[in-house]
């Protein structure tokens, strides 16, 4: 995401809520035993972790990240990759923000597992403003947690603070989807600094929001396309044998059909109208019938800018 659009994003949100305490809330010094351990080997770790939920879900895990205007192939991996994260028993930590974010939160959550937010303002600070009821998950199954005093509120360079934070408390950072340039890079960024592994969901080349896991994965990072090539990044982080398989879980649909065409090349990369019926050597008018019928179904996703895209 670019700064400037994460500046519009807080200027609009500029009076977040406050958190109802429903769950415990915890501050952890660096003498504290379940302060964790790896951050006291970085650089500046900090004075004080403040937190709603469970102060031991500061376990070993991956971070989870990508750009907050997530397609919806994006999201999809996000919540995908976090629940094969949650079956081999790992926290799945990211950042709380919409798109790519939340739905690592909600891949986690709904697989049964620990996912901690770590939050560009103070723990007790709802922000995005509607996403009190995702927190509150996150807190009562894992942690919402944050390097700043309760109650502070957020502010652009606090972000890039955070990122850093996501970086040390993880073991694997795996970047998702962002465009180029993003500030998820300074996450990555902050990754490699720090000597944790980066790794990334390859996607389509015609699609901008593959732009920078494409060009990780050019540069070395650990290409994550299935549950297998998860658990072989993650063997040094568990003992757990390694969970089976899911077939076709991220692959095109094999269905000769104009929907099942349709659908497998959306998932593939959201595309216009106009592009599909190149690509699928039909007609405009039938493509643009069964559009209708997949988005009345709930199939696929018509964004602003004229595309569709899976849902």
């Amino acid at each position: 995401m670019t700064s400037t659009a994460l500046m519009a994003e807080i200027a609009e949100q500029s009076q977040p809520t406050k958190a109802k305490q429903r769950v415990p809330r915890f501050e952890l010094g660096k003498s504290d035993a379940s302060y964790p351990e790896r951050l006291l080997s970085f650089e500046g770790p900090p004075p004080v972790i403040y937190g709603l939920g469970n102060e031991g879900a500061l376990d070993r895990g991956v971070a989870i990240i990508g750009a907050r205007n997530a397609t919806p192939y994006g999201k999809r991996a996000a919540k995908l990759v976090a629940s094969w994260a949650a079956d081999l028993g790992l926290v799945v930590y990211s950042g709380g923000a919409r798109g790519c974010d939340q739905a690592a939160h909600q891949g986690a959550l709904e697989a049964g597992g620990t996912t901690v937010a770590v939050m560009g303002c103070g723990a007790d600070i709802v922000y995005p403003s509607r996403s009190g009821k995702l927190l509150d998950q996150v807190a009562a199954q894992g942690a919402v947690v944050s390097q700043y005093p309760w109650q502070t509120p957020p502010m652009k360079y606090r972000f890039r603070e955070r990122n850093r934070l996501i970086a040390a408390l993880s073991d694997l950072v795996i970047v998702v989807e962002a465009r180029l340039p993003s500030g998820t890079l300074s996450t990555v960024q902050h990754a490699l600094e720090m000597g944790v592994q980066v790794a990334a969901v390859p996607g389509s080349i015609f699609c901008l929001e593959a732009a920078a896991p494409n060009r990780l994965i050019s540069e070395g990072a650990l290409p994550i396309s299935c549950r297998e090539d998860l658990s072989l990044a993650c063997d040094f982080m568990t003992s757990r044998p390694n969970a089976p398989l899911i077939q076709d879980e991220l692959a095109l649909f094999d269905d000769a059909s104009l929907d099942g065409r349709l659908l497998g090349a959306l998932r593939s990369n959201p595309a216009l109208p106009g592009e599909l019926s190149t690509d699928l050597e039909c007609s405009l008018e039938e493509v643009l019938e069964t559009l209708g019928m997949l988005e009345i179904q709930g199939k696929v996703l018509r964004f602003p800018d004229g595309r569709y895209g899976s849902s």
